[in-house]
């Protein structure tokens, strides 16, 4: 069972000092064996993954490809992880779960909301079940997650954050938390982070096209932005998915009033229909 902690519910004056505490009292607390930043690529998690690495327990960043998303993505968390020293553990679902995304399709279908947990399950689940495993020695270890969700980021998850909450051998910590938009850009111009242009495109970091929460249009938005070897993947994987006799429509979305599945830690940003200050998915 999670167990998690109240930090009240008032905005701090110094969101930046905040996220900096937090990580101190999660390590404290938990006495990690290992320090990892969740970096998918957008700038949420490079934010939150930098202020890991100045700790003295940081050992890396974690990437997880799905083998579904925007290749410049995977070049920018490659690219920045050695620009700034970070060791990077980057776990492929294929090689390393068995199983990607196509393979997923081909048997099931394209995923729509409901399928989302089988999707995040066998492509993200997995992978980090196994990065954790790679830090334990003993049940007791504890292995800190540190991740870029913040509380602003829309309306439906508005008070939803839990600052630090841990799940087992798990310590997730987002000392993003009271980040607002402007928080983050004044955090990436003091330290002189890099840009992903996709997230200034896309508005979404687009490390996972999966599509189990897609908006109306979003693959012609993808295509509208030059991200065309991505669409005509997912064109071409949709025509293997009607000769399979699956489901082979990709990105259909959420009806209005619909229970949506859970989105998992590492798709927190999915159910977000609508993009509110500065928001990634």
């Amino acid at each position: 069972m999670a167990q998690t902690g109240f930090w009240g519910t008032s905005e701090p004056t110094d969101p930046v000092a905040y996220g900096e505490r937090l990580l101190d009292i999660a390590i404290r607390r938990y006495r990690p064996v290992g320090v990892l930043g969740m970096f998918s690529g957008g700038h949420d998690s490079l934010c939150a993954t930098h202020m890991a690495s100045q700790r003295p327990e940081f050992c890396g960043a974690v990437h997880i490809n799905t083998g579904i998303g925007v290749a410049k993505t995977r070049e920018f968390v490659r690219d920045t992880a050695r620009e700034y020293g970070w060791p990077l553990i980057e776990m492929r679902a294929k090689e390393d779960c068995g199983q990607d995304y196509d393979d997923l399709v081909l048997e099931r279908g394209f995923p729509g909301p409901f399928m989302h947990t089988k999707m995040y399950n066998r492509l993200k689940e997995r992978a980090l079940r196994k990065v954790v495993k790679q830090f334990k020695a003993k049940p007791s270890d504890r292995v800190l997650l540190v991740t870029g969700v913040r509380r602003a980021e829309s309306a439906r998850r508005m008070g939803t954050v839990e600052p630090i909450n841990r799940e087992g051998a798990r310590v997730w910590c987002a000392p993003l938390t009271w980040f607002r938009a402007e928080h983050k850009a004044e955090y990436m111009t003091r330290h002189d982070l890099p840009r992903n242009e996709v997230v200034d495109l896309l508005h979404m970091s687009g490390e996972c096209l999966c599509g189990a929460f897609a908006r109306p249009g979003e693959l012609e938005w993808l295509e509208f932005c030059g991200f065309t070897d991505e669409v005509a993947r997912i064109r071409e994987l949709e025509a293997r998915a009607v000769t399979a006799g699956v489901p082979c429509k990709w990105g259909v979305p959420p009806q209005p009033g619909e229970n949506l599945s859970a989105a998992g830690p590492m798709c927190v940003g999915c159910t977000q229909l609508t993009l509110l200050d500065g928001a990634e998915r």
